[in-house]
């Protein structure tokens, strides 16, 4: 192996194990063990000196030969260190400094910090003990919701209750939080309580870790390696930041942000869930009033509050924001019908002729409609419209004539309505002529015409008299009025004569067949043959 390119390509280029493996064509397994025995070696750190070789390395790290370590080196009380650093101010480094400025003692040397640190851990990791984790200004956000939940009440029906989820917000060093009611915890709820919570705070730190909440992160089975959620990634990415979700069933990683929902569930929400709300908009004037009464307190015991705390160690420290909020887009695949436009929140969108019948992948934002080919290629933007069945039309995407893209033309629909009848022509007329593009009233028009396949070509051309002798000539009064035109059921056909047969009153003489009753005497020998008789006289 290439040690020294190893060394690089992880400590420089922030590369994996597995990443380095595909790169160098090494084993991972291989990797991971170098990359292990190298941060274990105390006579080797990166950067490397430049007389440094990968056989010198090697023999380093594969071929020692000498006492085992317990006896090269001075061991330590780790349960001693765990009761020292309950003090205030106490660190690692510190009491590292401590054991190390002993110096040799019976022949032993004293550890590096990095094998004092994890000997230590090791320690930690089989007794179960958790320990203070130094906390920097503007290093972490944690992510939670609170335990308890808040209801909206309906004015009109007093039993009908909404259930309002609250979001929490608190920075790791200074525990400086925010808090949010949330009536719906999509993803789209969920980046726009946290793009409110940075706007609070006036910036963003390092690294966010969030519950393990679908919005947040689709699978986290080994902490090691969690699948995030597509649009909360691009939210970190758009800010600057990093999402390191905390370990599934382990509070103990984000203590800061459950120390707070332990807080405002017993000073905050346990006041609230008396009160009587109507709106979101009124609960949260609630919320965020005790929320700046709570960060303005003092710590117990303590000067100063979270506020305090906030403004003078960690505003100042943490990553400015970009211009622009992030903004979520609704992904959606459409498919652009005949005439000439796909669909999106029941409003229409044009598209060039090329696109017709072919499906596309829209990304919708509060004001402009991305369009991407199959590809992932921008197509075109569309100005978002939110009046229902409004149509939002580019003039260069509306054909000109109306024969050569298909049968959905005007002198299609024409025509078939004739078919029908005089009124159901005029009335496919007027609603053709109500708006700017022939090609935008299609779908009108072909879902009128489809009535008479259900009620018959009677009842849609008494229903177009009527809607043209109202003034209503749209899709809209068809639909909800047809039934009121539909034909009564037929009799029964006798299909043999062609003649309407009235049914006989049910008695034993009537037998069932199929779905309605007949007669069983036309099946006898001697009626076939009486008929056929028939059949030849004429």
């Amino acid at each position: 192996m290439d040690y020294k390119r190893i060394l690089t390509l992880h400590y420089t280029g922030g590369m994996s194990g597995r990443e380095i493996a595909e790169a160098t064509g090494v084993g991972k397994t291989t990797v991971n063990e170098f990359l292990k025995r190298f941060r274990e070696c105390s006579e080797l750190s990166y950067p490397l000196p430049e007389e440094v070789t990968n056989e010198f390395i090697a023999e380093r790290l594969y071929h020692k030969v000498g006492k085992p370590t317990d006896e090269l080196y001075r061991d330590f009380d780790p349960e001693t260190v765990c009761r020292a650093l309950t003090r205030k101010g106490e660190t690692l480094m510190h009491l590292w400094k401590k054991y190390y400025a002993a110096g040799e003692v019976d022949g032993k040397q004293p550890l590096s910090y990095r094998q004092y640190c994890r000997r230590y851990q090791r320690w930690l990791g089989s007794k179960n003990v958790t320990f203070h984790i130094p906390r920097s200004p503007g290093v972490s956000l944690e992510l939670d919701y609170a335990g308890k939940t808040l209801w909206l009440s309906d004015r009109h029906n007093p039993k009908r209750k909404t259930n309002v989820t609250v979001f929490v917000a608190a920075l790791a060093y200074s525990d400086y939080f925010y808090i949010e009611g949330m009536t719906c915890c999509d993803i789209a709820n969920w980046l726009r309580v946290n793009n409110n919570a940075i706007a609070y705070f006036g910036g963003i730190t390092q690294t966010v870790t969030p519950d393990n909440c679908k919005v947040a992160v689709t699978e986290n089975k080994d902490w090691i390696d969690p699948a995030l959620n597509r649009e909360f990634h691009a939210w970190a990415e758009h800010n600057g930041t990093v999402i390191q979700p905390a370990k599934v069933r382990s509070p103990r990683w984000k203590p800061n942000v459950e120390g707070h929902v332990r807080i405002i569930d017993m000073h905050i929400l346990i006041d609230m869930e008396d009160m009587t709300f109507y709106s979101l908009e009124e609960l949260n004037a609630v919320l965020w009033q005790k929320m700046e009464q709570e960060n303005r307190e003092n710590f117990q015991g303590m000067t100063y509050s979270r506020k305090d705390m906030f403004l003078s160690e960690e505003k100042d420290a943490l990553l400015p924001l970009p211009e622009t909020v992030y903004e979520y887009m609704d992904r959606k695949q459409v498919k652009v019908g005949q005439d000439f436009s796909f669909v999106y929140d029941k409003v229409h969108y044009s598209m060039p002729r090329k696109y017709l019948r072919k499906t596309l992948e829209i990304r919708a934002g509060a004001d402009i409609i991305y369009v991407y080919n199959e590809h992932g290629d921008l197509i075109r933007t569309h100005d978002r419209s939110y009046t229902p069945k409004s149509w939002v039309v580019i003039p260069s995407d509306m054909p000109k004539e109306y024969g050569d893209y298909g049968y959905w033309n005007k002198p299609y629909f024409l025509a078939k309505a004739e078919s029908i009848g005089p009124n159901t022509k005029i009335l496919i007329q007027n609603v053709i002529e109500k708006f700017d593009y022939p090609v935008q009233s299609f779908r009108s028009c072909h879902g009128i015409l489809r009535f008479a396949e259900k009620y018959g070509n009677t009842a849609l051309e008494e229903c177009c008299r009527e809607a043209i002798l109202y003034g209503k000539c749209s899709y809209t009064y068809i639909s909800s009025t047809i039934s009121m035109y539909a034909e009564p059921a037929a009799t029964p056909v006798d299909r043999m004569k062609g003649s309407l047969k009235p049914l006989k009153p049910c008695d034993e003489d009537v037998a069932v067949t199929g779905i309605y009753k007949d007669d069983d005497e036309k099946y006898s020998l001697q009626s076939l043959l009486s008929r056929q008789k028939e059949g030849e006289q004429e």
